[in-house]
């Protein structure tokens, strides 16, 4: 321990101090991932790909020993393999519907109710005492100066009270009227809308949407502004000990970035993650030794790539989580508080942010500057935990943290479509195809004649065949016609997913019948809207949420030079 505070201590052994805090987090990372996979990923990912997947994904899946039991094993795979994509029209239904321009933020002072003079001293009696005498005083019952000085005395109190008041409100209300400005100002020039959108489209299909929210600056230098950013939820990753965002202690946010960014970004050294750390360049890629990022995809193509994990904690550095059987203590960390920022590259032996240099350098100001959270959302506590994203979900399942697609209840009924669909299809093929029966006794050159033809009619030249007629030498075979009951089963398999989607006849501006009064038309219009306005109140709050935590971030973050350009 020194002058700056208990410092952390090397484990023995170890090349670097914090390694086996790394370690940790790689472990409950893994965890997590694991986690949100079961929960989440393998019905978020097959949303998706019903969205903007192949034509013949499901089919493609089913090639690769997929969705076991869909075909039994009699039943070959069909010729024409279709994907209906439904999922297209929920997201273009109801997206511009939930988001259509940016909202315009209205910031409301506080405002103190009145209070009489009797309720603002009701705490202290020795004043109600005296003021149960104000009458007295004021009719000239009461002449004691000391009482009369009393009374006059608490009512100059309330006054300037009330006064402070006023002082206070009109400050407020300054405040409100250039954070107000500030907000609108984010709101347009932050490219809300586009970065809203993207995440509405990701809420709808797989079930979650993020915002993120950090403070920016241009590349030249000029005024920071935050700046709320759509991250995917493929980026993150939540403590998987937690059934209720209330117990969350800790999320971590994926980055992948050139490595001389992020050098730069954390006061790295120039090259001190470039060929240790960095995925592998395009070159390396193509000679064989491929490496890929935690999403599958190939690594960087244009530039040496760094993937990290940004940790925001509230619960410590590390030092609580769960010791493995190989895992060494760090002792001293309790001096970087419950609220820490810290940002796991799992390929590195150290925290980007808390590199070697940091550490030794025994600056306790620095260190703790390093492993802070770069605005303190925890103090936001009671509006969903206070953290650095913004979660939109339209459909949360109890006991769980990660939500529900609305597109998860449709799924088996999507299937079955394709399915039919692509036989049907196959049927349309097989029956378009025209079988001629010839008898052998007709000839070889009648055979020649059907089989030569081009076009869909041919002429026939026939040689006179005696005591036969032409229908009894040729005879053309006609495929089975197609049942009208596989159709009303469709239509009834697409209604229900309609109906589970929300895309009912009334949300295209079609209705099966006429109206018989405006009374049922009004009680129709009102029940369509219902799942729309509960879905466009979520986005409601969450854009509300989104520019609160937009407003902290300038508040605790920005200067006076920041702030003047924009008001």
């Amino acid at each position: 321990m020194d002058e700056y505070g208990p410092q952390p201590q090397q484990a023995a052994g170890a090349k670097y101090p914090l390694q086996p805090i790394v370690d940790r987090w790689k472990r409950v990372f893994a965890s997590a991932r694991k986690d949100r996979k079961s929960k989440f990923d393998i019905y978020a990912d097959e949303a998706m790909q019903f969205y903007d997947g192949p034509v013949n994904q499901m089919w493609s899946d089913l090639k690769k020993g997929g969705h076991d039991g869909f075909l039994a094993k009699d039943i070959s795979m069909p010729q024409f393999e279709m994907s209906v994509n439904r999922l297209f029209e929920a997201v273009s239904m109801f997206g511009p519907v939930l988001y259509h321009q940016n909202p315009t933020i209205a910031v409301t002072p506080r405002s103190n109710p009145d209070i009489s003079i009797e309720t603002f001293y009701a705490g202290n009696p020795e004043a109600m005492q005296m003021l149960a005498m104000t009458q007295a005083v004021q009719q000239g019952v009461v002449t004691d100066p000391y009482v009369i000085q009393g009374v006059q005395m608490l009512y100059q109190q309330y006054q300037q009270s009330v006064d402070n008041d006023e002082k206070a409100s009109v400050i407020d209300r300054d405040h409100s009227a250039i954070l107000e400005a500030i907000s609108n100002y984010i709101q347009q020039e932050g490219s809300k809308q586009d970065e809203a959108r993207l995440a509405i489209t990701e809420a709808i299909i797989t079930g979650l949407g993020l915002l993120h929210i950090e403070m920016e600056q241009p590349p030249g230098g000029g005024p920071k502004m935050a700046r709320s950013r759509y991250r995917t939820n493929k980026d993150l990753l939540v403590d998987p000990d937690a059934k209720y965002w209330r117990d969350v202690t800790w999320i971590a946010l994926r980055n992948c970035q050139p490595v001389n960014i992020v050098e730069e970004k954390f006061g790295l050294a120039p090259g001190s993650l470039k060929g240790k750390y960095a995925r592998k360049s395009a070159n390396d890629s193509m000679s064989g030794g491929a490496t890929r990022n935690g999403n599958g995809s190939t690594a960087g193509v244009t530039h040496d790539l760094v993937e990290y994990w940004d940790v925001y904690s509230k619960n410590g550095a590390g030092q609580n989580i769960k010791l493995g059987s190989k895992d060494k203590r760090v002792k001293g960390l309790e001096v970087l508080g419950d609220y820490v920022h810290l940002a796991i590259c799992e390929q590195c032996p150290y925290p980007l942010n808390l590199s070697p240099e940091v550490l030794q350098s025994g600056d306790m100001e620095l260190i703790l500057e390093k492993a802070s959270w770069e605005v303190p959302y925890w103090d936001d506590y009671w509006s969903d935990g206070g953290w650095p994203i913004v979660r939109l979900s339209f459909h949360s399942k109890p006991g769980e943290v990660w939500p529900i697609s609305m597109v998860k209840p449709c799924l088996a009924e999507l299937k079955f479509i394709n399915w039919c669909m692509s036989f049907i299809a196959d049927k349309v093929a097989a029956g378009s195809k025209i079988y001629v029966g010839v008898m052998k006794e007709a000839g070889e050159s009648i055979r020649t004649q059907l089989t030569g033809g081009s076009g869909p009619f041919s002429v026939i030249d026939l040689e006179r065949i005696s005591g036969s007629k032409i229908s009894d030498m040729i005879s053309f075979l006609q495929a089975p016609n197609f049942s009208i009951d596989i159709w009303t089963m469709i239509q009834s398999v697409n209604d229900q997913i309609d109906k589970r989607l929300g895309l009912t006849e009334l949300m295209y501006g079609m209705s099966g019948r006429q109206m018989r009064s405006a009374a049922e038309a009004q009680y129709r219009q009102e029940n369509i809207n219902i799942r729309p306005d509960d879905m466009a109140s979520r986005v409601e709050d969450w854009l509300s949420l989104s520019a609160t935590r937009e407003i902290q971030a300038m508040r605790y973050s920005a200067e006076f030079e920041d702030l003047a350009p924009i008001v």
